[in-house]
C-alpha cells in the first residue's frame, strides 16, 4: 500500500545532530560496559522459575495450535498464584539491585512535582463568568482530586478527592465525572485499585460546600458515556449487567442504557435502549447511550459495536420516556459514521464513506437519512478527527503532518449558502488534547501542548476567532529550552514513509552511542498525539533519545492508515516498527546495543511481534498490559468487543490473523531474544494479566538452555489495573523501571549490578 499523503509529514526547521566519529578508546568503553552487563544479566536469569508445560492442542482450519500454558489462564489457580508471586519478587529484586535506579525515580519524582496539573476540563452555564471543572493533580498528591472554581479566576475548592473512600487497605480513584449544564450537580465514576469495577455517585455542588445526595449505580462499564438532559433534571448512563454466580463472567456484554432523575430512587430509573427494545436489535457486544436534543424533544440513541469505529444512531420522541419508546434507526454502520454533533433541529454527523480522511455531513433530526444528507465540509488534504457544536459555530479539529490545527464554520453564515470556514490561528505546532464546546456557549476552550511546549488553556473568541489566553493552567517549571523536537520519517518494507517523531537534548550527536526508546501503538484508528511529560526530561538530560514510531493502525493519516494495520494487514504495525528501529540505527541516532522498544494494550502485538520476527534488533522491549496471546484474546470479558479490529478464531481469515499477531505463538526455543520486562497490573480488565504471565514463561523456556540467555522480569503491580486510576507515584515507580531496566541492558555506566562472583 503506497500512502503518498504522508509526504506532508515534512521535517520543521530545527537543530539536527551531526554525525561524528567514535574514536577507539569509546569503542572500548562501549565494550566493557556491555560486558560488563552481560555478567549481571547471566545473573538474574538464572534465579528465574521455569513453570511446566501442560499443553492443550487445537485445530483451527486444518491448522494445530500447540498451547503449553492454558492453565495458566485460571490466575487464581495456586500454582498460578505462587508462580506470579514468585516472578513479581525477583523481578521487583533484580530492578532495585540496579544501581542507577533509586536516583532516577527520585529525578522523575521531583520532576512530576513540578507544577500541578489541571486537565480533564468542563465548562458549564450560559453566562460569561461559567462554573469551570477540572482534575488537578498537585505537589504531594499521589491521586487526582476534582475541583471547580466559578470562572476562569475563581477560588478553587476540591469538590470531590476519592481517597476518602479508602478503607481497609483498598485504594479508590475517579475514573470520569460530567457536570451538568448548570454546573450544580456532578456525576463521579470512582473505582478501586485499577479494577474499574465503577460506581458513579451523584454529588449535589454549592457555592459553599458539595453534598453527596446518597445515589450509587454500580455496574458503569462505559463511564464516559454518562450524558446530562439539557434542563439538568436527569442523566444518562450505560450499565452492565448483574452476573449470575456459576457462569461465565461477560463483563462487557448486554448493556443498557438507563435514565436516572435527579431526587427520584436510582431504583425507578428507565432503560431506554437495549436488547429487546423496540425498533432495535442489538448484538452482544453492542454498546447504548442515550443523549436529549439541544430542545429536549428528541432522544438520540448512539451504539458502539464493540470497538468498531463504524457507529448507529437512532432516534425517538421524548415523549415516550416513562413507557414503551419506539426508535428509528437512522444511521447504520455501512454509513461509516464515527462521531456526530446536534445543532438545533440538524446533526453534524463525522463519516468516512467515500472519504478516508473523512468529510462532515449535515441532516435533519426529524425524518432525514443518511441518503439525503448535505456534505457541509467535504474530505480534504488533512485529516478530520472531531467536530463539536457550540453557540456560534461547528468547530473543526484536524491532522495535519503530525499537528493538529482548527476550523471554525461559522452559523452567522449561512451554512445552506455555502458559509465559509474560518482558520483558528494557533500559536505552535502542536497538539489539541482538548476541544472544550457548549451548544448554549460561543466560542471554545482548548488545551494546547506539544512534546516540549507544556500544557496551557487558551480561549477561542466568538467575534474574531483569535486566540485568548486564560490562567487556568499554572506554568510549568520544567525547563525544555534545551530540548528539540524532529520529525522524521522511516520508510517501511513496502515503500510506505512512516513518521517518527523525536525529542532529544540540542546538544545530541549522531554518534551512534545514544540510549534510545522507541514507543509504538498502532490500533483502533488511534493518533499517537504530542504529549507533554514533565518526567521524560530524567531520560532526556541524561543524553537518552524518545521516539515515537505512528505505525499503521493508527488514524495518522484517517482510514487508510487505520487499515493498513488491521486484522490481515496488522504485520504492517510491527513491520513499520522495525523499519522505524532500522533507520534510527542507519541515520547514526543509536545502535541496537542501545535501543529498546515499549508499547502498552494494544501496543503489546506490535512490539511483542517485533521482537519475535527481529530479535537480534533490539537490546531491550517492554510490553505493558500487552496483547500477547491473540489467540485466546476473544474468550476473555473484554476479548468480544474486540473482534471487529483483530478479528476472531471462528473465521479462517480471522484466525490467521490472530495466530500471526500472536507474540506467544511466534517465540521459539534456542533464540536469543532482548532483554524483556513484562509489565502488568493484577486488576487489568481490559487485557487480562494472563497474556504477560503466559508469555514469561513461554520465553524463559525458550531460553532457558542458552548460555547468555538476557533477563526475562515479569513485574506485577497487584494495586492496579490497566493503568486507569493508577496513582502518581504507581506511574513514576513504572517509568524509573522502564528507564533504568533499558540503561542496564544498554550498558549504560552507573547502571550496571555488580558481577556475579
Amino acid at each position: 500500500m503506497k500512502v503518498t499523503v504522508v509526504k506532508s509529514f515534512a521535517p520543521i526547521s530545527i537543530p539536527i545532530p551531526i554525525p561524528i566519529p567514535i574514536s577507539i578508546a569509546a569503542v572500548f568503553a562501549l565494550l566493557t560496559v556491555l560486558l560488563a552487563g552481560l555478567s549481571s544479566i547471566a545473573t538474574a536469569q538464572t534465579a528465574r522459575t521455569i513453570p511446566p508445560e501442560r499443553p492443550v492442542t487445537e485445530t483451527f482450519f486444518a491448522t494445530t495450535v500447540a498451547d503449553p500454558y492454558r492453565y495458566m489462564e485460571d490466575v487464581a489457580r495456586p500454582e498460578v498464584v505462587e508462580y506470579m508471586r514468585g516472578e513479581s519478587a525477583h523481578a521487583r529484586r533484580i530492578l532495585d539491585a540496579i544501581p542507577g535506579r533509586e536516583a532516577i525515580e527520585k529525578r522523575i519524582n521531583e520532576l512530576s512535582q513540578a507544577n500541578p496539573a489541571i486537565f480533564g476540563v468542563q465548562i458549564t452555564g450560559a453566562d460569561k463568568n461559567p462554573r469551570v471543572f477540572y482534575y488537578k493533580l498537585a505537589a504531594g498528591m499521589s491521586s487526582r482530586v476534582l475541583c471547580v472554581r466559578d470562572g476562569f479566576r475563581g477560588a478553587e475548592r476540591v469538590v470531590f478527592d476519592a481517597a476518602s473512600l479508602n478503607k481497609e487497605g483498598r485504594r479508590y480513584a475517579i475514573d470520569f465525572f460530567r457536570a451538568s449544564p448548570d454546573g450544580r450537580h456532578v456525576v463521579v465514576a470512582v473505582a478501586a485499585g485499577g479494577s474499574e469495577d465503577t460506581a458513579i455517585r451523584l454529588l449535589e455542588v454549592g457555592s459553599s460546600g458539595t453534598r453527596d445526595l446518597g445515589v450509587e449505580i454500580d455496574r458503569i462499564g462505559f463511564a464516559d458515556d454518562t450524558a446530562w438532559s439539557n434542563d439538568s433534571r436527569s442523566f444518562f448512563y450505560n450499565r452492565l449487567p448483574a452476573q449470575k454466580l456459576g457462569e461465565p463472567t461477560n463483563r462487557y456484554l448486554f448493556s443498557q442504557a438507563y435514565r436516572h432523575v435527579v431526587g427520584r430512587p436510582a431504583a425507578r430509573d428507565e432503560i431506554l435502549l437495549g436488547h429487546n427494545s423496540s425498533g432495535v436489535n442489538l448484538a452482544d457486544i453492542d454498546i447504548p447511550s442515550v443523549r436529549l436534543s439541544d430542545d429536549g424533544k428528541t432522544l438520540v440513541g448512539r451504539v458502539e459495536h464493540g470497538d468498531a469505529r463504524e457507529i448507529s444512531i437512532y432516534t425517538a420522541s421524548a415523549s415516550q420516556i416513562g413507557g414503551e419508546v419506539s426508535w428509528r434507526r437512522v444511521i447504520q454502520p455501512a454509513d461509516q459514521v464515527t462521531n456526530f454533533a446536534l445543532h438545533h433541529h440538524a446533526m453534524y454527523l463525522l463519516t468516512k464513506k467515500n472519504a478516508p480522511r473523512f468529510k462532515v455531513v449535515r441532516m435533519g433530526l426529524g425524518m432525514g437519512t443518511f441518503a439525503n444528507a448535505t456534505v457541509i465540509i467535504p474530505q480534504g488534504d488533512t485529516v478530520i478527527a472531531q467536530i463539536e457544536v457550540a453557540q456560534d459555530g461547528l468547530y473543526i479539529r484536524e491532522l495535519f503532518g503530525g499537528v493538529d490545527r482548527l476550523q471554525r464554520l461559522n452559523f452567522s453564515n449561512s451554512v445552506f449558502s455555502g458559509g465559509k470556514l474560518e482558520f483558528v490561528r494557533l500559536p505552535f505546532d502542536l497538539s489539541i488534547r482538548q476541544l472544550i464546546t457548549s451548544p448554549t456557549r460561543p466560542g471554545a476552550l482548548l488545551r494546547l501542548e506539544s512534546w516540549t511546549e507544556p500544557p496551557k488553556y487558551v480561549t477561542v473568541e466568538e467575534r474574531t476567532a483569535n486566540i485568548g489566553e486564560t490562567s487556568l493552567h499554572p506554568k510549568s517549571s520544567a525547563d525544555f529550552a534545551n530540548i528539540v523536537e524532529l520529525r522524521q520519517s522511516a520508510t517501511a518494507k513496502d515503500g510506505t514513509k512512516i513518521p517518527i517523531s523525536l525529542i532529544y537534548r540540542k546538544s545530541t550527536s549522531l554518534n551512534s552511542f545514544n540510549p534510545t526508546l522507541i514507543r509504538a501503538y498502532g490500533a483502533y484508528g488511534m493518533v499517537q498525539t504530542p504529549t507533554f511529560n514533565p518526567s521524560t526530561l530524567a531520560w532526556l538530560e541524561r543524553g537518552g533519545i524518545l521516539a515515537t514510531c505512528h505505525v499503521r493502525g493508527g488514524g495518522e493519516f484517517g482510514e487508510v492508515w487505520h487499515l493498513g494495520g488491521k486484522r490481515l494487514t496488522k504485520p504492517n504495525s510491527w513491520q513499520d516498527l522495525i523499519a522505524c528501529t532500522e533507520y534510527l540505527i542507519e541515520r547514526g541516532f543509536t545502535r541496537r546495543e542501545r535501543v529498546g522498544i515499549q508499547g502498552g494494550s494494544a501496543g503489546g502485538i506490535t512490539v511483542g511481534r517485533a521482537m519475535t520476527e527481529r530479535p537480534d534488533l533490539f537490546a531491550a522491549v517492554v510490553p505493558s498490559v500487552g496483547v500477547l496471546d491473540a489467540l485466546r484474546m476473544e474468550f476473555t470479558p473484554n476479548g468480544p468487543p474486540n473482534i471487529p479490529e483483530f478479528g476472531s478464531v471462528k473465521t479462517q481469515d480471522g484466525f490467521q490473523g490472530l495466530l500471526e499477531m500472536s507474540s506467544v505463538h511466534h517465540v521459539k526455543s534456542g533464540v536469543k531474544y532482548p532483554a524483556v520486562m513484562l509489565m502488568h497490573g493484577v486488576n487489568d480488565p481490559r487485557v487480562e494479566v494472563w497474556h504477560s504471565v503466559k508469555m514469561a514463561a513461554r520465553l524463559g523456556a525458550a531460553t532457558r538452555d542458552l548460555a547468555e540467555a538476557k533477563p526475562i522480569l515479569l513485574r506485577l503491580d497487584y494495586d492496579a489495573g490497566h493503568g486507569v486510576g493508577s496513582t502518581r507515584n504507581q506511574r513514576n515507580a513504572e517509568l524509573a523501571d522502564i528507564y533504568a531496566f533499558m540503561l542496564w541492558q544498554f550498558g549504560e555506566a552507573g547502571f550496571q549490578p555488580p558481577a556475579a562472583k
